[in-house]
């Protein structure tokens, strides 16, 4: 078969010239000189070996080649122009599926609120969420948006929008526990006390707590380590303990009085931050800009 190489806007230099009648008033249709339109209409006569037009001083005609080939040519133009209008309205358009990933305690706490409010303003853009403790390369899995919490990204190739600097943890309990135990005044009091810890910070002995420009240093045994803080407020909210769990992870939990802030004044700072990325393209989705800029008003107006 035949394939045609070459500018598309010789194939409409063609049909210009035989619709309009002329090469002077195609010219002027397509914003070209007569010129222009010439050498078009010869570049693509040499690339088919056929005449395409008659040309005479007075007229330009189309050959019976020129025009069964026209004909052809006004469909195939046709579809091209119907596929980039379709993707130019996809583009702009809020709807489709939307593929986002994230860690899995950040999807079972802080998230579901903000995707359902989401979801319930944009009804046309529906969500995949994977919740995933890998970090998923964007482009192989074919990812919208990506939420890492994370001291250094390597995925340098994606535009980055850090939504919290420097994640902080903080000591939570359950007033079932608390109500059971000792008052406590101070980090060192934590020593008599059930501890949940998280992996990571288990191997971190000891455990340092800052307020303000004071820190100090506690070695605490923990009584449950978990790999996973859902895994650890879970356990908190039931009683097992005081747990050390990033601040962002329990708001909402102590607004509503399931868990306590411990020794408000203590926290353990990460170098930790919580990062947003997209792919780098120029001509993003409106769902992922969508949702990109409602996630970042989100998160600033709660930091």
């Amino acid at each position: 078969m035949e394939t045609v190489q070459g500018d598309l806007g010789d194939l409409r230099s063609l049909c210009a010239v035989i619709e309009h009648g002329g090469l002077t008033r195609a010219g002027k249709l397509l914003g070209e000189s007569k010129g222009s339109v010439s050498r078009r209409i010869t570049r693509l006569e040499q690339q088919l070996g056929v005449k395409l037009l008659n040309r005479s001083s007075r007229a330009v005609s189309p050959t019976q080649e020129g025009m069964a080939f026209y004909r052809r040519s006004v469909q195939a133009l046709a579809l091209l122009d119907e596929g980039a209008t379709e993707l130019r309205d996809a583009r702009l358009e809020l709807s489709g599926s939307l593929r986002v990933t994230m860690p899995m305690d950040l999807g079972l706490s802080v998230f579901p609120r903000l995707i359902a409010e989401f979801s319930e303003r944009y009804p046309s853009i529906s969500m995949e969420i994977l919740l995933t403790e890998t970090l998923l390369d964007l482009t192989t899995h074919q990812i919208d948006i990506a939420l890492r919490a994370t001291k250094t990204l390597s995925d340098s190739t994606y535009i980055l929008h850090r939504l919290i600097n420097n994640l902080s943890a903080q000591l939570f309990a359950s007033p079932l526990y608390l109500k059971q135990r000792e008052t406590i005044d101070t980090v060192t009091d934590l020593i008599d006390h059930r501890i949940l810890l998280h992996q990571r910070l288990f191997g971190a002995k000891p455990i340092r707590f800052h307020q303000g420009n004071t820190s100090r240093q506690v070695n605490l045994s923990a009584s449950i380590i978990a790999n996973d803080f859902a895994c650890l407020k879970q356990m908190a909210l039931l009683g097992a303990g005081i747990a050390i769990l990033p601040t962002l992870l329990c708001e909402s939990d102590c607004k509503s009085g399931q868990l306590v802030k411990i020794l408000p004044e203590w926290s353990i700072v990460e170098q930790a931050s919580l990062y947003l990325l997209h792919e780098g393209r120029r001509l993003l989705p409106a769902k992922v800009t969508c949702f990109r800029d409602f996630i970042c008003d989100r998160f600033a107006a709660i930091t």
